[in-house]
């Protein structure tokens, strides 16, 4: 169901008649590449770009979603600097097909947008973005659909074609050197074809983060209504004032490590005149970890811990005084973390189908298609955090039989730690006395724990079926029409570790392995307080005691680092979570959390119509279809039901008492047109009109309440994963652009778009009490979960021009430019402290992308520019009249390429991507009060390509 393919006869028509006009391309090269791209939108069906491989195996860019990101209207997020996912007009609600199709990611088992760092970019010959609705194309997407095309061995020439390609990349922070190969085989006789195409690559790529590292924030009055004694923090005179603040800071020295490996190898023959076959598999397989390891400071929920002469009003705070933040100050600490993390990711898909081509002499032709997929994702996380103070500061004691003394007995303290705090220069900073941390007899691993790890796995079948039938008319052309079923089965597994362990009278399981954590009252007084007497769990480990090899002394944290030296523990040896929690303490074993573990079966049958037309309107020439798609959804989910006791002591496992089915199921009728009228030869003007609606993600379906804590045990906030009645995002599009194709290299466009949606889900907070660790319920604290909303729209404009100037004298001739300016505000519900309308989340208003290439001859050159404005990351708690808004400040990311081509079919090229070392800043509604920067390194590509 891909209107924009090669699915109505008059399209091919179409296509014919404009190959008798224009030479065919052989796409070798950039300014080929950029005048296919021109071909494909030009004799499109629908509002749609496309971006073609250079050569095989060379997208433009390193990975999938930085290729998109020169489209016009698509924004990406990056994942260590990598482009991970997209938006399209501002939304991340996009279908990704594989050859016109569904298929399975394993870094996104339950969405229908593909983790795209899962994908090698090298199996793919390249990408269409279809912006308009139509009845044929596969519905999913609110705003758009990627269609991911992979060669076809009938499209190469006649004989064999082998091509080679060895890369080595090395990153400017991380100093790592990482390799990648590329090798593709194809044979074509014109009966037969067959490709195989195989890409490996490793990768190690630096991605510091500055500022807060545990999401919490908090608005601290003068009096002892929120202190232990009253502070007029500001000096005024009075103590109605407040103070927000961020819990946590910290500089993180973050890796990322990827083993990629994509297999591709499809098989074409022509069983007879009539009729083709199609066999297609795609195999991708990624192991990565996240690495980090970092210092760590924060307030302990202590009194207001800013000490400056330079704090800033915001606004009123109800009480009759202002609310104040600070960017410049001393901080006074009472607990300085080392902290350690690894989460790693063993992600593994398979998809397969067969596809026949019916086109006989007659009227009536047609296709059938069976496509099976699987996937599987391991993931774990394993935290230590480790101690520099010694606890003192806020009461965290031990006791394990031999004296209640602080938990970490060597550390620093009992005073609390000077620490200087800014955010005024390019990089959020953090200072320490000279000397501080650089004794590792200070430094005590007082807590560690894994949890939120879990195994998913998923299968996908699909049925379809397709059919054209041909008139011969003035105006009607020719009708598809289809239907197809699918299922797809996901089940997820979440587990925790705990560890065996026994104070007094008390034995339990435990995951949060804390040795100033109490499992009761020990001594029988009635009460759990270690200060009065309670022993408590675990032992001191200090990290001189450690094994060989696992603490690293490290320098500086990156850039904007503290410039100090600190040990912390290698997380290189915590990316087996069993391993390294047993060798702290023995006898771990799996727990599973119900909370999020779940069962979801997912079924749709789908039938569309579709009718398309060509004639002549007066002296104009047009184009039109005009159809409807019909698509039926069938949840089935199981799950868990909790009751209130816990199957463990310190930990966050829920209790299950059952397991229950929920059944639903909607339909949704979604019609749609789209007109394109040629005013002349070289000018379009096109128009759409239709109904969309994107699949829920199945993980927001199902699942329990998730708590996040402090690695002390508080609760910072919680996710609310229940929510089995969310109705998917549905919405109205309505397009309409010009294009003026002034030659077969030229183009210069306009369009504009509406998405109306009817109703959308977006994170929405709510306030609850919930239990800390110990079970006393102490404050409320905001609560994270996805809920349906209303109303709410994305509009704008798309703005394009191409052109090779290939008429300008010598050498100038191999210049080419291509500039796409996108402009999409949009609002919600939600309003910022001030009420000011907040935008929908993760979209930029204004988006643009600009890049310069130069070929001739042996010599390819390319310089590529792509700029989007502030953007709503997230929404955090309540203030002043709406909430905090949580923005990314603009950024504007530089790449380049340089090629030359010294023996015929071999080239050597070298590439720099993020050239400027561009980092993300994340500003809380102001935007000199910074929060958190992700820091992302410039890489530089050396590589060599053969053909033959």
């Amino acid at each position: 169901m891909c209107g924009y393919a090669s699915f109505g006869a008059f399209a091919a028509d179409q296509a014919q008649t404009a190959s008798d006009d224009i030479e065919t391309i052989e796409v070798r090269g950039i300014a080929a590449s950029k005048k296919q791209d021109i071909n494909n939108k030009r004799f499109s069906t629908g509002v749609m770009d496309s971006i073609t491989a250079e050569d095989i195996g060379k997208l433009p860019d390193v990975t999938i979603a930085d290729t998109l990101q020169r489209i016009p209207g698509v924004q990406i997020r990056r994942s260590a600097g990598e482009g991970s996912t997209i938006n399209v007009r501002g939304m991340p609600q996009v279908t990704s097909l594989l050859n016109g199709e569904q298929f399975l990611s394993a870094g996104s088992i339950t969405q229908l947008q593909p983790d795209f760092t899962d994908i090698p970019a090298a199996l793919l010959s390249g990408i269409d973005v279809l912006k308009s609705p139509q009845a044929d194309t596969l519905a999913g997407g609110i705003s758009g659909t990627l269609d991911l095309k992979t060669r076809r061995p009938f499209d190469l020439d006649q004989g064999s074609t082998l091509s080679l390609t060895g890369e080595a990349t090395r990153g400017s922070l991380s100093e790592q050197t990482d390799p990648k190969f590329v090798a593709f085989a194809g044979y074509n006789n014109d009966i037969f074809g067959i490709i195989v195409t195989a890409a490996y690559d490793e990768s190690t790529l630096a991605n510091y983060r500055n500022g807060t590292i545990l999401n919490s924030s908090e608005v601290r009055g003068e009096t002892r209504t929120d202190l232990t004694t009253d502070r007029d923090f500001n000096g005024d005179g009075d103590f109605n004032d407040s103070f927000y603040s961020q819990r946590f800071y910290g500089v993180m020295d973050r890796e990322t490590e990827r083993d990629r490996l994509g297999l591709n190898t499809t098989i074409q023959h022509q069983i007879a005149d009539s009729l083709t076959f199609t066999g297609d598999l795609f195999y991708t397989k990624m192991d990565d970890a996240d690495r980090k390891q970092g210092v760590m400071v924060d307030s302990a929920r202590g009194d207001i811990w800013a000490y400056s002469d330079n704090f800033i009003p915001r606004l009123d705070n109800g009480k009759g005084g202002q609310i104040y933040t600070v960017n410049d100050t001393n901080l006074k600490v009472r607990r300085v973390s080392a902290y350690s993390e690894s989460l790693t990711n063993d992600r593994e898909s398979t998809n397969a189908s067969f596809l026949f081509e019916y086109q006989g002499d007659g009227p009536l032709s047609g296709e059938f298609k069976y496509i099976h997929g699987s996937a599987e994702r391991s993931h774990t996380e394993n935290v230590a955090h480790g101690f520099l103070t010694s606890g003192a500061q806020h009461g965290l004691l031990k006791n394990h039989g031999d004296g209640i003394t602080p938990v970490n007995p060597n550390g620093y303290g009992p005073e609390e730690v000077d620490v200087s705090f800014s955010r005024s220069g390019e990089y959020l900073t953090l200072g320490f006395d000279e000397g501080f941390g650089n004794d590792i007899n200070q430094y005590n691993l007082v807590s560690t724990y894994s949890e939120n790890n879990f195994e998913e796995e998923a299968t996908l079948d699909v049925a379809r079926i397709d059919g054209h039938y041909a008139f011969e008319t003035d105006h009607l052309q020719n009708v598809d029409f289809g239907l197809r079923a699918s299922k797809r089965d996901v089940e997820r597994e979440t587990y925790i570790l705990v560890a065996p362990f026994t104070t007094g009278d008390i034995t339990a399981d435990v995951m949060w392995k804390d040795s100033g954590a109490s499992l009761g009252d020990t001594n029988g007084d009635g009460e759990n307080s270690v200060a009065g007497g309670d022993l408590t769990i675990g032992k001191t480990n200090f990290f001189s005691d450690m094994p060989a090899g696992w603490v690293n002394q490290v320098n500086g944290l990156g850039p904007g680092g503290s410039g100090h030296s600190f040990y912390l523990i290698d997380p290189k040896v915590m990316d087996d979570p069993m391993a390294f929690q047993n060798a702290i303490y023995p006898g771990n074993k799996r727990l599973a959390n119900p909370s999020r573990t779940y069962q979801v079966k997912e079924q749709t049958q789908t039938a569309y119509f579709k009718a398309n037309f060509a004639g002549e309107l007066g002296d104009l020439s047009y184009t039109a279809n005009i159809g409807a798609q019909y698509i039926k959804t069938e949840l089935d989910m199981l799950q868990n039901q909790l009751g209130s006791a816990r199957p463990c002591s310190l930990c966050t496992a829920s209790e299950k008492i059952g397991e229950k089915w929920l059944s639903r199921d909607y339909s949704d009728f979604l019609p749609s047109m789209n007109f394109n009228l040629n005013l002349t030869e070289e000018v379009i003007l096109r128009a759409g009109y239709g109904k969309t609606m994107t699949t829920l993600d199945i993980g927001k379906l199902a699942g329990g309440i998730s708590v996040g804590r402090t690695r002390a045990g508080d609760v910072l906030a919680a996710e609310l994963g229940v929510s089995p009645d969310l109705e998917p995002w549905r919405a109205t599009n309505y397009n309409l652009s010009a294009e003026w194709y002034f030659n077969d290299s030229g183009l210069l466009s306009i369009s504009a778009f509406l998405m109306d949606m009817e109703s959308f889900i977006q994170s929405g907070i709510v306030m609850q009490g919930l239990p800390d660790i110990d079970g006393v319920v102490r404050r409320e604290v905001p609560v994270s979960t996805e809920i349906n909303a209303k109303g709410g729209n994305i509009k704008g404009i798309e703005v394009v021009y191409q052109q090779a100037f290939d008429f300008l004298p010598a050498p100038f001739d191999g210049l080419g430019t291509s500039v796409n300016f996108t402009y999409a505000p949009s609002d919600s519900a939600n309003v910022d402290v001030y009420g000011k309308s907040l935008p929908i989340q993760d979209n930029s208003e204004k988006s643009a992308n600009a890049v310069l290439w130069y070929e001739k001859g042996p010599l390819q050159l390319r310089l590529a520019a792509n700029y989007r404005s502030d953007r709503l990351d997230s929404l955090s708690s309540p203030m002043g009249e709406g909430v905090m808004p949580f923005w990314t400040d603009s950024t504007l990311y530089f790449d380049m390429y340089a090629g030359y081509e010294f023996a015929e079919d071999m080239s050597i090229y070298t590439s720099v991507s993020n050239l400027t070392e561009e980092k993300e800043d994340i500003y809380a509604q102001w935007s000199d009060h910074v929060i958190t920067q992700n820091i992302f390194e410039r890489r530089i590509t050396f590589g060599i390509r053969t053909r033959f």
